[in-house]
């Protein structure tokens, strides 16, 4: 004959296996919250400056990725640009999109926040919707209050000779 105990023993097992299943479904749910796992391609190509802001400086740039850029927004068309915004030992890698066909013209933007200290890390890649107007000096965006020029061409840091 079972005892008391015994006979709670399955319905307390399927209960604890129950348990253990729900909080692997809860931990499986949040890793997979839609977050990308890395930043986009650009299919422009890649520039960097010190400052993204109204007034951005670019100091290097791939071939034609500025001008490509510019181009995609004043037709409304796919495109993406990535800006590396570099200090000393941190910085932030932004990835821009056009969204296509949309209008006025609206982007993307992922960035993702690096640090060079303590062996290196990266931050949480964090998405923004921005609107995008083209100017004669490049592509005006406006991402989450935030005023940020991609301009067309590559600024000359060089010192003036004296």
């Amino acid at each position: 004959m079972m005892g008391k105990s015994a006979g709670y023993r399955g319905p307390a097992m399927g209960l604890a296996v129950s348990g253990m299943l729900g909080t692997a479904l809860v931990a499986m749910i949040g890793c997979s919250s839609g977050q990308p796992a890395t930043l986009p391609q650009a299919s422009c190509g890649q520039a960097t400056t010190h400052d993204l802001s109204p007034l951005t400086q670019v100091f290097q740039a791939d071939s034609g990725a500025l001008s490509c850029f510019a181009t995609a927004v004043r037709r409304c068309a796919s495109a993406s640009i990535a800006i590396t915004e570099m200090g000393v030992d941190t910085g932030t890698n932004h990835v821009f999109a056009v969204v296509p066909g949309k209008a006025p013209c609206q982007a993307t933007e992922w960035s993702q926040y690096y640090s060079a200290n303590g062996g290196g890390s990266r931050g949480n890649i964090v998405v923004t919707g921005c609107s995008a107007t083209p100017r004669p000096d490049g592509v005006l965006l406006g991402c989450a209050g935030q005023d940020i020029l991609i301009p067309v061409t590559v600024t000359n840091l060089a010192a003036d000779p004296e």
